[in-house]
């Protein structure tokens, strides 16, 4: 197997997901800052890319073994990372295919590990359990009740409710209301916001504002679960919407970072900065407060992120609204946990890049990332979280520096030398 199990109590970072928590029809096009949807190559990057995570005394498990150029470009610039084992069994997820394997799973019974999932669920709950009958585990991440609970959307203004925090007037309705509940909220506000009860990444999103927009919704209703329910808002006009990441653990909801969102037309990820302008708004730093307060009494434990928007207003002041809480690793978790670990006061991250032609590591860093790949020396530059493989010439890239005008200095090179090369 070539894993070495540490001996003392340490983190096995699991970042794999469940199929029912994917949404309707989305299992080959979901997002969540991945560029290209979740096929059988991109769920493998999505276990490598938790490499970045990690350090030395952890284990990660992952699908297939990441670029080893890019192992060998972490470590040169001092970021030091965990050991790194391929899980050999058999099952749709990486978690089945740890449970399936008998080797790995006696080497890690052997072990005393804490297991951090990308996303909670009955996988990964199960795999915990069964390593707390050695040397005894645990779980950092939600409860698969209170996953469930948190994921859907239909349960947001509740919960914001419960944290006392205002909420966005709200409809939910049924697949056979949806439609007819979307025609009469469009004649009332002008323009109205859909979403899937679960949704990531902006697929199982619609932005309604005429009959084509209607056509598109029905397209994707159709589609759905004859149970799936839909949240339904008007439409605001907003000037950002930042995302607040808290890590909780026995102790309370520890604030990682603010940072900015940007989002496509069709309102699918598309990346990040730090620091955000909304950074010091205190409106936003108490809500999220207050709903981090709640999921801790309520036992959640792990990384959540919660969006925000921030709407127009003539005064300049807008109000600030709790869009959504993803009760999992977000995209933006990467950049923020390196940014920390390289000193670095800002970060932009860019996903699903089209690089045509590039394939690893070596030919993003001599390629279209030559001379522009973090330098220590020089204290900024490019790290990409998700390298381009066979048949996905996508590229996830972290770009830090001490400030965003550095940062963006990069960034605007690396995107001139892409002739070809657009946003996902």
């Amino acid at each position: 197997m070539g894993c070495k199990v540490c001996e003392s109590r340490a983190r096995l970072i699991v970042h794999s997901l469940e199929a029912s928590r994917l949404g309707d029809g989305l299992g080959d096009g979901l997002g969540d800052g991945l560029g290209d949807g979740l096929g059988s190559g991109v769920l493998r990057m999505l276990s490598q890319r938790a490499v970045v995570l990690s350090r030395p005394g952890d284990l990660v498990v992952v699908d297939s073994m990441p670029d080893g150029d890019w192992l060998d470009f972490l470590g040169s610039i001092g970021f030091e990372v965990g050991s790194i084992c391929v899980a050999g069994g058999k099952g749709e997820t990486l978690v089945e295919r740890i449970l399936s394997d008998a080797s790995l799973m006696a080497e890690l019974g052997r072990g005393s590990w804490v297991v951090e999932p990308y996303m909670g669920g009955e996988e990964v709950e199960r795999l915990a359990g069964l390593l707390g009958d050695g040397l005894g585990g645990g779980l950092r991440g939600p409860r698969a009740s209170l996953l469930d609970r948190v994921n859907l959307k239909s349960n947001l203004c509740p919960i914001l409710g419960h944290a006392g925090v205002a909420t966005i007037p709200t409809t939910v309705a049924s697949k056979r209301d949806v439609m007819v509940t979307a025609r009469h909220m469009l004649n009332e506000y002008g323009a109205v916001m859909v979403r899937s009860d679960l949704s990531i990444g902006g697929l199982g999103v619609w932005k309604v504002e005429g009959g084509d927009d209607l056509d598109r919704l029905g397209e994707g209703v159709s589609v759905a679960v004859d149970e799936r329910l839909f949240v339904l808002q008007p439409l605001l006009e907003v000037m950002g919407s930042p995302n607040v990441q808290y890590e909780i653990g026995e102790e309370g909801a520890e604030l990682l970072g603010v940072s900015g969102q940007e989002m496509t037309q069709s309102f699918a990820f598309g990346g990040n900065s730090y620091p955000s302008v909304f950074g010091d708004d205190l409106r936003l730093l108490e809500q999220g407060e207050r709903v981090g307060r709640w999921l801790f009494e309520a036992g959640y434990r792990g990384i959540v992120g919660i969006d925000f928007i921030v709407t127009n207003d003539e005064g300049g002041g807008g109000e600030v609204f709790i869009v959504e809480i993803n009760p999992r690793v977000n995209t933006s978790t990467f950049p923020l946990m390196m940014g920390k670990r390289l000193g670095k006061g800002a970060f932009r991250l860019m996903t699903g890049i089209r690089v045509e032609g590039v394939e690893g590591f070596g030919d993003v860093a001599g390629g279209v990332g030559e001379g522009l790949m973090f330098d220590v020396s020089k204290g900024y530059g490019m790290v990409p979280l998700m390298v381009p493989t066979a048949g996905r010439g996508v590229l996830d890239a972290m770009v830090f520096g001490d400030d965003l005008a550095e940062v963006d200095g990069v960034c605007k090179t690396l995107l001139a030398r892409l002739k070809d090369g657009v946003r996902a």
